[in-house]
This record gives C-alpha cells, sequence and structure tokens, in this order.
C-alpha cells in the first residue's frame, strides 16, 4: 500500500519546517507525488520554500537531515550561512 503525503494542502509534503539558523520554511517532499523530480533514485527532495531551490535524496532520512542546514544546498541560502 502507497502512503501518500500532503501538508498544508501540497502535494507529496512530508513536512515543513523554520530551519533554526536561517529563519526560513524548509520543505520534505515525496518527490514523485510532488512531480519534483524525474530521477527515480531521487524518491525524496528537500526544498528551501523562500528561494524554491531543491535537492533529491534516495531516503527520507537523509532529505530530512538536509532540512537542518539548507545553506549547504540551497544557493540564496549561503549568505545566511553556517552559525
Amino acid at each position: 500500500m502507497k502512503r501518500f503525503y500532503s501538508v498544508a494542502g501540497l502535494a507529496g509534503c512530508v513536512e515543513q519546517r523554520r530551519n533554526r539558523v536561517t529563519k526560513l520554511l524548509v520543505g520534505v517532499y515525496n518527490s514523485e507525488q510532488a512531480g519534483l523530480d524525474d530521477d527515480p533514485s531521487c524518491k525524496w527532495s528537500t526544498v528551501c520554500e523562500q528561494h524554491h531551490n531543491l535537492v533529491g535524496h534516495s531516503s527520507l532520512y537523509a532529505a530530512r537531515i538536509n532540512a537542518s542546514t539548507p545553506w549547504e544546498w540551497c544557493e540564496d541560502c549561503r549568505d545566511l550561512g553556517d552559525p
């Protein structure tokens, strides 16, 4: 049985949370359900909701971990940087 994700009415959204450093909203998505990535090896995506940049992952665990460090993968968050 396939699980369908939707948070705040966003298809494929597993969770959204405000990053403690950047103070911006970061989302974790099921890539296929959200229509974010055609690469079958990237089943999950971490998205900077402010800048619309994303990075793909093969596991939900990796996507959640990357939500805590958006300055490492979101070009626009780099200036807000590592504390």
